[in-house]
């Protein structure tokens, strides 16, 4: 008697499919990241990752480097190492990842040498990344959804023979009875106005004004982590006492106050610093840098007596009677 012959296997292909939950490749991605900053005093503040079947669309890392450290060689090797890692150990195409660093860190790591420019830029090197704008889209999903789900259970309503909802009619009687002149109406196409216009503008500008671009691509600065580096740069300028950083878009502006030294070459110090500190920064389009110095208010020794000089005395009348004694009790 012949043993019995098994069934042939399907291919791997046909057996059935595999999903990869969007929070696994967000730990696989969060772990690559630790993997690369933990040795060089980095931390990861936040990881998230958008799965589309065997793709990964978006990986968002929001980090914290060591100062000090070239910023855009950290943030462009990190981009390289979370893909890779990812995709070696899910097995999904990594498309996109986004580095944004969000704090710094005083511990030294080694010394990194820039190994991107801007004539190596890869795409979307020196443009500052696009807001999902996640809230505006919830609200006005939701607000579509409430009105046309209402419409349509009003509609199916009426299909099966019921009255149409009190709410229609009254609007339908409404409408019927006012025109473009009515106040009403004229407020009520203004505020549609409006929320198309933000709507356009929202989706016509890539927000996140909070950003700077960097030379790497998809890759951006906090600007108050710019403004951190250059205040921790002046600080240490001789005769700086007190020293405030704006950074803006185009424009850092520090306001130092002094309490010695030369005004204008304290100014000029501080210029040279923060010039270097924005040129090491790696960003697309470095913003110009504004000082202003002031004399901080400080403690005066007080002025030696003259020795000629004699203090004044009250005049007594030479022929004032002396005071007599009162007498205990």
């Amino acid at each position: 008697m012949s043993p019995p012959v098994s069934p042939p296997v399907p291919p791997p292909a046909d057996r059935g499919a595999t999903r990869i939950a969007d929070r696994v490749v967000r730990r696989v991605a969060g772990r690559a990241a630790e993997e690369v900053l933990r040795p060089v005093g980095g931390e990861v503040v936040r990881a998230s990752a958008d799965v589309r079947g065997s793709r990964v669309d978006r990986i968002q890392l929001d980090v914290g480097l060591a100062y000090p450290s070239h910023l855009e060689t950290s943030g462009a090797d990190l981009q390289q190492r979370v893909a890779e890692r990812t995709a070696r150990l899910t097995g999904l195409t990594v498309s996109r990842t986004a580095v944004r660093i969000t704090r710094l860190a005083q511990s030294p790591p080694p010394a990194v040498e820039p190994a991107v420019s801007a004539e190596t830029a890869g795409p979307g090197g020196g443009r500052r990344p696009w807001s999902e704008r996640r809230v505006p889209a919830a609200v006005f999903a939701l607000i579509g959804t409430v009105v046309c789900g209402a419409l349509l259970a009003d509609v199916v309503a009426v299909a099966l023979g019921r009255a149409p909802s009190d709410l229609r009619v009254r609007a339908l009687d409404w409408l019927t009875g006012h025109g473009p002149a009515d106040t009403a109406v004229a407020v009520g196409a203004a505020v549609a106005t409006v929320a198309g216009l933000w709507l356009l503008l929202t989706a016509f500008t890539p927000g996140l004004r909070g950003r700077l671009a960097m030379v790497g691509p998809r890759t951006s600065l906090d600007r108050p982590a710019a403004a951190a580096l250059v205040r921790h740069r002046a600080a240490d300028v001789p005769g700086v006492a007190r020293v405030r950083v704006t950074a803006g878009r185009r424009r850092i502006v520090i306001r130092a106050r002094i309490t010695f030294g030369d005004p204008d070459e304290v100014r000029d110090t501080l210029k040279d610093v923060s010039r270097d500190v924005v040129t090491g920064l790696g960003l697309a389009k470095p913003p110009r840098v504004r000082v202003r110095v002031s004399r901080d208010a400080y403690w005066q020794p007080p002025r030696p007596k003259d020795p000629d000089h004699k203090e004044a005395t009250p005049d007594v009348p030479a022929h004032a009677p002396a005071p007599t004694p009162t007498p205990a009790p």
